[in-house]
This record gives structure tokens, C-alpha cells and sequence, in this order.
């Protein structure tokens, strides 16, 4: 049996072209780019007018959201 790591590196060759590399989340983080149309339409349909509303776990998502709501990188990414 292959190990994880393994799995992944192959998981990754074979989508690569899927895949962009998020400029806004720490540590050179690769999402997808279904993913990354999701957040920011999820951040799009949010109400992120004032995102120390709620808890700490209500503000830490609606930070991590605010970054995608005007973020470009599909834009770069297709062209």
C-alpha cells in the first residue's frame, strides 16, 4: 500500500491544472479553483459589514471570507 504522501503528490499531478495557489492563506496553500469560486461566493452572500459580530469562531470565519470577497486570483489564474 502507497503511503499518504504519496497519494496526495499523485492526487496533485493529475489535477494540477484545477489547482491554483491561494494568495491570501498562509503557508503557499493550493486550492482548487471550484473551491475558491465557492468561497468567494460564499463571501459574496455573507454579511460581512461588521465581522467582530458573534464569537471568536463567527469572526475568524467571516475574516478568512472578507479576503475572498474582492480576491482576483481565479481572474490571474485563467489568464
Amino acid at each position: 500500500m502507497r503511503d499518504m504522501q504519496g497519494q496526495i503528490n499523485e492526487w496533485i499531478s493529475r489535477n494540477r491544472q484545477n489547482l491554483i495557489r491561494c494568495p491570501h492563506q498562509p503557508g503557499n496553500l493550493l486550492i482548487t479553483k471550484w473551491s475558491c469560486r465557492m468561497r468567494r461566493l460564499k463571501a459574496q452572500k455573507e454579511d460581512l459589514a461588521n465581522v467582530m459580530s458573534g464569537d471568536v469562531m463567527d469572526y475568524v470565519h467571516r475574516q478568512g471570507l472578507s479576503i475572498c470577497l474582492n480576491c482576483d486570483a481565479l481572474k490571474k489564474a485563467a489568464a
